[in-house]
């Protein structure tokens, strides 16, 4: 053996001090005690594989227990071409895992995927029910993962069949290890436990450190991994445009991700990049290799699967192409949707074979064909980046039909129609050097915009405009040296009134009295008013439980149809709730939320229903934390249909709703629906990477107005935005 010098042990010492004072670890005590398990019995017989390791696998994260990305692999080399890829349904940060032909992935819609490493195909799919970021392991005739609802699970690596679960009193940062039939998981802030992987017993537990193998792992804040790990990003991160991935190596050539979605090949000995690969969302997971392909996990929730050029160009396919338009959507055997042959998830392009009664069969990646209905899959056709879907985008007597344009005068924002959609109001923001969203203008238009006139000058920080229901009046808050007043303006012969010192504005339905809200003291006191001035009355006051910030505003309240009652939202000390109250006084309800925001109120036209939009919850359980709501305005009980993601909008009949959803992965980032609330379907409209900003249901019932307001930050300067809308025909099925 090697003497070792007294030098060489003070050097090691000192580096695992850093190690541990980095990552929080202050605990040098080892604990014995037991932990509460969720466990299935099963044998505690020492596992026996029953197939032997293969040094081509990568079963578990960076390849190896010292995390050096090194595989055995001689015969993948760029330049590389795309073999296949699987859509999941949430962004992916965790890395896969390969072993005897399949691939391993979890993914943040919580599921964790076995698919056929070589060719496109879905072996099975667990649901744990929350986000799983991090590698999963293959050790026998198992895998390991973890996810982030503090379990770790173990299945059947053949049939995804669920042997165990142990719960963890806290999170875990880190893929688990796996190896002499003992499971290490790392959890905050620094516990080690030891599970028997077999039977999910947890064996022991151990703070700061372990030895697996002889090699020193150590744990701090949720993060489990080797204290000196063999790969070096630090190193090949500096070769991308920012990385927080891992570089990974073969046959001489070093592979890793990075942030701005590309994946690199660097030649391991001169550094210079042989190869580059563009994926639809960032990088951040290590890639692998596995019998001469080279896999990578990315942001827009795809895992792709790489393998060495071929000679000749791909010969595309010449067929209409569709795409899936939401997550766990079924492909059945036949159109008559009663036999499922999978699940495929948003965003997935498939070429269409035939198109019947308004079903699409179409060809999966393997050859494979099945059939999808018109509410999961849909063809597009694209104007100005947003696609539309041919299906629905129709108007009577034409097969499809092109969204008309139209755009505000630049630094035209927060628009609004007239109630019979002929003309449109909106603020004008031209000074950007306000801390607050602050505008000094209220103009109107007509569709065309051959017409724009300038209404009022004025301080507005409350963005929103009411319009009475004959399309005469607008009511808007104004503030004067820091005082809030609500006038009106009577764009026709462009008489302006300043009517009451108040915020939040709204016309009744009969366009002859107002209501507004104004901050006294401690209250929050709902009024009514007339539109003369006259008849000032309080109708609620409302405790403020929480304080306010300067220069932000109060929504207004909300009309029934009816003009018999009003909505708006109550804040209290941990959450908002929505109170109805009548015109008179009195309390006729109040649903109660956990979250901190509430606003777009909107009532159905019968006055039955109340669309909402919640966000900021106390128990976030969602990727994207905003919540569509749809409650009964009358019953005791309230029961509400929750949906993603904001800006509800009713049709004429009040028998469905449009609105639009943020999708979570990177790509396609919005999409608009209709949902049908006797049927409870959903048909999709239109799909874009653009952040829209509203949709709204025009009176005639056969067209939707999509907005969307630019940055300010444009061509590397501040400007003031541009607003376009696109008016888009619609013809909704017979829902069912």
């Amino acid at each position: 053996m090697h003497k070792i010098t007294a030098l060489q042990k003070a050097k090691y010492l000192f580096v695992l001090v850093v190690f541990l004072m980095v990552y929080g670890c202050d605990s040098q005590q080892k604990q014995q005690t037991q932990q509460p398990t969720e466990q299935q019995p099963v044998s505690s017989e020492v596992m026996e594989p029953i197939m032997p390791p293969r040094p081509e696998d990568w079963r578990t994260f960076m390849y190896d227990l010292g995390f050096s990305g090194n595989s055995p692999d001689e015969t993948l080399k760029p330049p590389l071409d795309l073999l296949w890829k699987f859509k999941t349904g949430g962004p992916l940060y965790a890395s896969p895992v390969i072993a005897h032909g399949i691939l391993y992935i979890g993914s943040t819609d919580g599921k964790l995927y076995a698919l056929d490493a070589k060719a496109w195909g879905i072996k099975w799919v667990f649901d744990a029910g929350d986000a799983i970021r991090y590698s999963a392991a293959v050790f026998g005739d198992r895998v390991y993962f973890s996810a982030r609802n503090n379990k770790v699970y173990s299945l059947a690596a053949k049939t995804g069949e669920k042997l165990w679960e142990f719960k963890s009193k806290n999170w875990m940062d880190a893929p688990p290890i796996v190896v002499d039939n003992t499971v290490y998981v790392g959890a905050f802030p620094s516990r080690i436990y030891l599970l028997n992987a077999r039977t999910g017993a947890l064996e022991s537990v151990r703070d700061r450190t372990v030895h697996i193998r002889g090699i020193e792992y150590g744990c701090s804040n949720g993060v489990f991994r080797p204290v000196f790990p063999e790969h070096n990003a630090k190193l090949w991160r500096e070769y991308t445009n920012g990385s927080e991935s891992y570089p990974v190596t073969a046959n001489e050539t070093v592979y890793i991700g990075a942030r701005d979605g590309k994946l690199h090949a660097f030649d391991a000995v001169s550094k210079a990049q042989t190869w580059v690969y563009q994926l639809g969302g960032f990088v951040e997971a290590a890639p692998a290799i596995s019998d001469g392909i080279l896999y990578a996990a990315s942001g827009d929730g795809t895992v792709y699967a790489f393998s060495n050029a071929t000679e000749g160009t791909p010969t595309g396919d010449p067929r209409q192409i569709g795409v899936v338009v939401h997550d766990t959507a079924p492909v059945y055997t036949t159109k008559d949707g009663m036999s499922v042959l999978l699940n495929l998830n948003d965003g997935t392009r498939l070429p269409i074979v035939q198109v019947l009664d308004g079903w699409c069969e179409v060809e999966l990646p393997n050859g494979t064909r099945g059939w999808m209905d018109k509410f999961a899959f849909g063809e597009f056709a694209e104007t100005d980046g947003i696609l539309f879907n041919t299906n629905f985008g129709r108007e009577r007597g034409v097969p499809t039909a092109a969204p008309r344009r139209l755009q505000l005068i630049e630094g035209g924002e927060y628009p609004s129609w007239s109630p019979d959609g002929k003309l449109i109001a909106f603020l004008k923001r031209t000074d950007l050097g306000s801390r607050y969203w602050r505008a000094n203008e209220l103009w109107i238009m007509d569709p065309a915009g051959q017409q724009a006139r300038k209404l009022y000058t004025g301080q507005f920080y409350n963005p929103y405009l009411s319009w009475s229901l004959d399309s005469r009046l607008l009511a808007f808050e104004v503030d004067e040296a820091g005082k809030r007043y609500i006038y009106t303006v009577d764009w026709k012969f462009g008489r302006i009134k300043q009517l009451v010192h108040g915020e939040g504005p709204a016309w009744s339905p009969t366009s002859n009295r107002l209501v507004f809200r104004r901050r006294e003291k401690d209250m929050d006191v709902v009024y009514r008013i007339n539109s003369d001035g006259s008849d000032l009355r309080s109708i609620a006051r409302v405790p403020i439980e929480r304080s306010r910030r300067s220069y932000t505003y109060l929504s207004a309240p909300s009309w029934a149809p009816d003009g018999t009652r009003v909505a708006f939202g109550v804040n209290n000390a941990n959450y908002v709730g929505i109170r109805i109250q009548d015109i008179d006084g009195e309390r006729l309800k109040e649903i109660q939320t956990q979250h901190q925001k509430v606003h777009q109120l909107k009532w159905s036209v019968d006055g039955t229903l109340l669309a909402y939009v919640l966000s900021g919850s106390n128990r976030p359980v969602e990727r994207i934390d905003s919540q569509l709501h749809v409650s009964a305005s009358a019953q005791a009980v309230t029961q509400s249909e929750i949906l993603n993601h904001t800006s509800p909008s009713w049709s004429p009949t009040g028998k469905q709703l449009a609105y639009v959803e943020r999708e979570d992965c990177e790509g396609i980032r919005w999409k608009v629906w209709v949902y049908d609330l006797e049927s409870g379907k959903k048909a999709p409209i239109a799909r874009t990477a653009m952040k829209l900003t509203s949709v709204i249901w025009m009176p005639d019932g056969e067209h939707l107005c999509l907005w969307q307001t630019s940055d300010y930050l444009r061509d590397n300067a501040y400007k003031p935005a541009l607003t376009k809308a696109w008016i888009v025909p619609i013809a909704l099925p017979v829902f069912e």
